[in-house]
């Protein structure tokens, strides 16, 4: 999820907290308030800081971003360990402050009605902390990246497939509630800022469809007048009640979404079985997916590309169609492979095939068994494809993102020579496609 969602995130939280500790009688001061915004925002964003690492510092080439960003930071584990640490910091701020403040009135800091409304702000900012630092993984897991939050305990990659990383819904539900509850004049300019820049992307990019993008820009009209008129809390309760709602509506299209897909590659003739679909919304647009679908008939591992619409009596497929000619979700992932063509699975009313590219599943066994660079690249991808490029070379990529464009999921794999990555910090993720690299499952499949 991009950064400035996850900021949102933080500061509803932030806000939330403030308010009970209002209704526990606590005077949240102004530094009180503000140490916990900045802290809802810091502990939002702090899993990325993987970022520090996971790039050129770890001398991979691309394998240090696709193995170690949303990696060890991205666990529960982690996310515990630096909301306590962030608690502590953003404790010892608040009341040094109001020590000093208390300390040149003269008031009795060590009365017991000021130790319980501590005890209350002290267990408010950990709240935000926690929550702050677990937010960030749940709205990465929301979308088809993945994270993988129970390492040590388990390795394997989880995917939500619902949200797109932008997705414009969340700025606007969110922006308006925190907008009339910040007293910063900079609060508001930053929030009105962020306000404009989504309508002027959701307008002026060309990735919304434009009818979605018309009830997009009404929305912003009215939400904002709506929340003027709530109580502070009522502005903070509906930002937080409208997030979850926009996010329900996109698994639950996602999950219609999945199972008009398989039942279209598991119902046809080829009797082929899916291993795994990866979903995108268009969006802001609850009606219209994208789908890269993986599947196997035991012996072949097959990619396709195809458009997928929930909801097809409400919004036909043949709109969704339409509206993504261009744009992310309207480009085919597999056009940079020579050797795709046209995909072969019955179309129906909910599902337009595109296109498709295949391989023997040996081939990926033995690309892995004997190049280390290929073995790694694995425990990240989850819609591998491949093809030469070289007599040297062959370009290894996640069709997630794309193939041939130089994208950061890519990776030049050399067909022979010792394996370059001795020493390598190489985490240890469940490979995506286990499913397709392990002999025993490819017997088990034959046997079927």
């Amino acid at each position: 999820m991009d950064n400035i969602t996850h900021g949102l995130a933080g500061l509803l939280v932030a806000d939330a907290a403030g308010h009970w500790l209002e209704r526990r009688g606590v005077r949240v001061t102004s530094r009180a308030r503000r140490a916990l915004s900045v802290l809802g925002v810091v502990a939002a964003e702090f899993p990325d800081s993987d970022l520090l690492y996971s790039g050129p510092v770890l001398r991979m080439g691309p394998l240090g971003y696709l193995l170690h960003h949303r990696g060890h930071t991205h666990t529960i584990v982690w996310a515990v360990i630096s909301a306590v640490v962030l608690w502590v910091v953003a404790r010892v701020w608040v009341y040094r402050g109001e020590n000093r403040v208390r300390g040149a009135s003269g008031d009795d800091a060590s009365s017991v009605g000021a130790g319980v409304k501590s005890a209350h702000v002290s267990r408010a900012l950990l709240v935000v902390a926690l929550i702050g630092t677990l937010s960030h993984l749940l709205l990465d897991y929301t979308n088809s990246y993945g994270v993988h939050p129970f390492w040590p305990l388990d390795n394997r990659w989880y995917y939500g497939d619902a949200v797109f990383i932008v997705e414009p819904w969340l700025w606007l539900v969110s922006i308006p509630a925190l907008f009339w509850n910040r007293p910063s004049r900079v609060g508001r300019v930053v929030l009105s800022l962020g306000f404009a820049l989504i309508l002027a992307a959701t307008l002026l990019l060309g990735e919304v469809a434009r009818d979605v993008a018309l009830m997009l820009v009404v929305f912003a009209a009215a939400w904002p007048l709506l929340q003027w008129r709530l109580s502070a809390l009522g502005r903070t309760a509906s930002g937080l009640g409208a997030w979850a709602l926009v996010t329900a509506g996109f698994f639950a299209a996602s999950g219609r979404a999945d199972a008009a897909v398989r039942a279209a590659v598991e119902g046809g003739a080829a009797k082929e079985r899916v291993l795994d679909v990866s979903l995108n919304p268009g969006p802001g647009d609850w009606g219209c997916w994208s789908a890269v679908v993986m599947s196997t008939d035991g012996t072949t591992y097959r990619v396709s590309t195809a458009f997928a619409a929930p909801f097809a009596g409400v919004r036909p497929l043949a709109t969704c169609e339409a509206r993504y000619r261009t744009g992310r979700i309207g480009s085919d992932v597999l056009g940079g492979l020579s050797a795709r063509r046209a995909a072969t699975f019955a179309a129906t009313t909910q599902v337009a095939w595109r296109s498709a590219w295949s391989a023997p599943r040996e081939t990926l066994q033995t690309l892995a068994r004997t190049r280390c660079e290929v073995q790694a690249a694995l425990r990240f991808m989850r819609v591998p494809v491949w093809q030469r490029v070289s007599d040297r070379e062959l370009l290894l990529s996640d069709a997630r993102f794309g193939v041939g464009g130089g994208g950061f999921s890519e990776v030049l794999v050399p067909v022979r020579g010792e394996c370059g990555m001795e020493g390598a910090w190489i985490p240890t993720w469940r490979p995506p496609r286990l499913d397709v690299m392990s002999d025993e499952r490819g017997r088990s499949e034959r046997s079927e």
